[in-house]
């Protein structure tokens, strides 16, 4: 560029332009609509609004609300993203009787060309759930990369989720979807071949734990790329199977090569216990860990009683929020099995409630001469108060933990 040459909106190339544009849409909140720092940005220009219209790409974002207005701006969307792959949202939990033939008729339409979908959805009877499911089996999932549903169905007049008559139809083997999340529905053991390519797995509900244990792990056996699973537990207030350590029920063995991070969150002291001792994840890295409290029926487990299995010793970060009545009275074993289970942690959360007695426990393993996790760079204690998190104890390697503090 010659001196004295002054770089303007106008002599930026118009990709250029776009791509910094893009940033705008990755930028914001999720409150927010994606458009809400693109669209004030295209008006302090005819320039910038010309580019931004010519740009596919800006506009194949479609959100889907209670307001009114939202159906308007996605066709708008629509109309301006031309043949683009599209990340589609939906988000309606009022009304769905007046709104399911549109939703579902625009579904169709995008559907070939849906690279994301994510839906959050109420529905009121039966009825309208199984118009939903039969036309969400219809539809072309070519495209679909990533799958998130969280569906609440209610009858009229009560409160709280029901269990689904159908599990979740998903594309066949052809499609390449490799993230699902589903919240309060469940999966078909006949959906197996998609399941085979997933990357990420999370399913979520009070319902689903009701799933015979052999069919939930038929499912997670058959997710042999997984890179992250989260199982978690939402509005789980009783525990409908309850087993000593030496009576858990017998479920397939869970490889996974590919598996980075596992998230056990807001389970019962079985699932949890099952999980890890049948799961073989050799580069597992992150580990987050939780039993929801005062869970009406579940065990007492005795930790020290469960099978001996492998460590995952190249797990680093070690995240506990179990709460301190839902490990009791056996806190110290648990302690001790997590200690066991993951002897190469460098990074420990755990909550301030919790880490007394679990520091009790290890420098109890340091006098029988266990060394517990003597990579230990931090610890992080977690206020369930809403304070956030303090670190204490130490921060870096060579000092010691808290419990071989004298």
């Amino acid at each position: 560029m010659e001196d004295g040459q002054k770089t303007t909106i106008l002599t930026i190339p118009p990709e250029v332009t776009v791509n910094i544009l893009e940033y705008l849409l990755a930028d914001h909140t999720p409150s927010k609509s994606p458009y809400a720092n693109l669209l004030p940005v295209t008006q302090t220009s005819t320039h910038l609004r010309q580019t931004a219209l010519s740009a596919p790409a800006l506009w194949s974002k479609i959100e889907i609300n209670d307001k009114p207005a939202s159906f308007n701006f996605a066709k708008l969307c629509l109309s301006r993203s031309g043949n683009h792959k599209l990340d589609i949202s939906i988000r309606v939990l009022k009304k769905m009787e007046a709104k399911i033939k549109g939703l579902l008729a625009l579904l169709q339409y995008v559907s070939p060309r849906t690279r994301s979908l994510s839906m959050k959805l109420s529905f009121t009877g039966v009825g309208q759930w199984e118009v939903w499911w039969d036309s969400l089996e219809a539809l072309d999932y070519r495209a679909l990369e990533a799958l998130n549903f969280e569906v609440w169905h209610r009858e009229v007049g009560t409160a709280g989720t029901m269990a689904l008559s159908n599990a979740i139809p998903l594309p066949d083997q052809t499609s390449p979807l490799r993230s699902l999340s589903l919240v309060h529905a469940s999966l078909q053991l006949s959906d197996s071949p998609v399941l085979s390519n997933l990357t990420i797995l999370k399913l979520s509900s009070a319902s689903f734990w009701d799933w015979p244990y052999f069919d939930l792990f038929e499912v997670l056996r058959n997710s042999t790329a997984l890179e992250e699973l989260e199982l978690r537990g939402v509005g789980l207030r009783e525990c409908r199977r309850s087993y000593s350590a030496s009576q858990l029920p017998a479920v397939p063995r869970l490889e996974h090569p590919n598996l980075r991070r596992l998230s056990l969150i807001a389970v019962e002291n079985n699932m949890l216990a099952r999980v890890l001792t049948s799961l073989t994840a050799p580069n597992l890295e992150t580990v987050s860990l939780d039993t929801p409290d005062e869970l009406k029926n579940d065990v007492e487990l005795v930790w020290d009683d469960l099978p001996q299995v492998a460590p995952f010793s190249t797990v680093r970060s070690l995240f506990v929020t179990n709460r301190p009545s839902s490990i009791s009275p056996h806190q110290d074993q648990y302690a001790h099995f997590l200690a066991k289970m993951f002897p190469g942690v460098e990074e420990l959360e755990l909550p301030v409630a919790r880490c007394g007695s679990m520091f009790m426990a290890w420098a109890e393993h340091v006098q029988i001469a266990i060394n517990p996790w003597k990579d230990l760079r931090s610890v992080v204690l977690n206020y369930p108060d809403g304070f956030g998190s303090k670190k204490t104890g130490f921060s870096s390697a060579g000092e010691a933990p808290p419990w071989r503090m004298q």
